[in-house]
């Protein structure tokens, strides 16, 4: 089995996600568009995964390749290829479906639970979070988990989409935060205090990223 991993940032690494898929003897098929913005087709691939990054699906940082990503998620959806989107993947499938990323009114910074609204494999946590922007959601999906914020996780077809990062691993924070840790400043989030939580639920957080995983996997199969 093979997975394109789209790592829309060269840090957007699959983490945990990206551990289990190897156990399972999957070949991950890493393209970083921010590098090399030709996102291969699906041809030859049984999995799309696309990963967070450090910004939006709209605004004066959209890079060339957003609209080429867009169209692999719809051509997933149309030739049902199992998917799973994570952040920054999650909101670019919404909008390539019809759904619309808009700016939050409430950030989400940190460990937090989410209100789980529909059966899945989606708990209600505690996930970390590190995220600005929400979206609506395109017709056809299921939603199955959301906090005041806006939706944190949905289906659709062989898809399943997550606000959230399920793939963090402590070595993968400390990666973000070289990027861009000025967000913890801004909002008062002490960053040692969620590397240590990341540290603490490293085994439950790595089962709840599994299930995850396996939901995607069982419909590749």
């Amino acid at each position: 089995m093979r997975a394109l991993v789209v790592k829309p940032h060269r840090l957007s690494n699959p983490g945990t996600i990206g551990g289990h898929a190897r156990e399972l003897g999957i070949e991950l098929v890493e393209h970083v568009p921010s590098d090399d913005p030709a996102i291969p087709a699906l041809d030859g691939f049984d999995i799309l995964m696309c990963f967070g990054a450090p910004w939006s699906v709209y605004g004066e940082e959209v890079r060339p390749w957003i609209g080429t990503l867009l169209e692999r998620f719809v051509e997933a959806a149309d030739r049902e290829v199992p998917t799973l989107g994570v952040c920054f993947g999650a909101q670019a499938h919404a909008e390539a479906l019809g759904g619309k990323v808009r700016k939050a009114e409430q950030w989400e910074l940190g460990w937090g639970t989410v209100d789980v609204v529909g059966d899945g494999p989606v708990s209600e946590g505690p996930w970390m979070m590190w995220h600005s922007d929400t979206f609506s959601l395109p017709s056809g999906v299921e939603l199955l988990a959301t906090t005041r914020s806006g939706p944190q996780a949905f289906t659709h077809g062989n898809g399943l989409f997550v606000q959230f990062h399920p793939e963090v691993e402590p070595d993968l924070f400390w990666h973000w935060c070289e990027i861009d840790d000025s967000d913890f400043t801004r909002f008062g989030v002490d960053k040692h205090v969620v590397y240590n939580e990341i540290v603490a639920r490293a085994v439950e957080a790595r089962e709840r990223s599994r299930r995850l995983l396996d939901w995607v996997v069982e419909r590749a199969r």
